[in-house]
């Protein structure tokens, strides 16, 4: 179980650091016009897209954490530094309505829903079911967006969370391109528009 908390620990990690940058790239930006013209560019739309998806990864971490009964003090502590972070990224992302727009929904973003049904235990990452966006590595089944995020922010190898099951099979990291056109190579620094009007 130490073992799970240390690599939950290291994902939220990663997930706070790339939604933190994200704010921070905006906090930097002093002209609502000019904060709403880098949302709306493609490059931002794309990159804010990524960093919902890494969201969506921190809300599956703590479904996960709930289906698996992992109680741990700094694990909590880390997810709501990640809703505080995120909750301050969503402030900016009102300067452009059809952004906020964009946002998945806050009810599809819950894991604690799937996790209070049945099938609670097939939505973890490392004991999934084969779905098309899933990616089975040594024996565990990943969702894709989770393990592109862990391999492109985390480490690059992916973390055996669940005992392996039978016949493991190679992952095709080629493949781990989910977030959009892999929007997580769409930094910060890609995000540049010109301000002279």
């Amino acid at each position: 179980m130490e073992a799970n908390v240390k690599t939950l620990q290291r994902c939220l990690n990663g997930i706070y650091k790339v939604i933190r940058t994200a704010n921070d790239t905006l906090c930097a930006i002093s002209k609502p016009s000019v904060c709403s013209e880098v949302l709306l560019s493609p490059q931002g739309t794309a990159y804010f897209s990524g960093v919902t998806e890494v969201y969506r990864v921190a809300k599956r971490v703590e479904g996960g954490m709930k289906t698996l009964s992992i109680s741990n003090e700094t694990l909590q502590h880390s997810l709501r530094d990640i809703e505080i972070i995120w909750n301050n990224l969503q402030a900016f992302l009102s300067f452009s309505p059809s952004m906020l727009r964009m946002l998945p929904a806050e009810s599809t973003l819950d894991c604690s829903a799937v996790t209070a049904s049945g099938n609670a235990r097939n939505e973890t990452c490392g004991d999934l079911n084969d779905t098309e966006n899933s990616v089975l590595h040594d024996g565990c089944r990943y969702h894709a967006s989770c393990a592109n995020f862990w391999l492109n922010c985390v480490d690059s190898s992916l973390p055996g969370l669940i005992a392996p099951k039978e016949n493991p099979e190679a992952l095709d990291r080629e493949g781990l391109t989910v977030l959009g056109s892999n929007s997580l190579d769409t930094g910060p620094e890609d995000l540049t528009v010109s301000t002279a009007h």
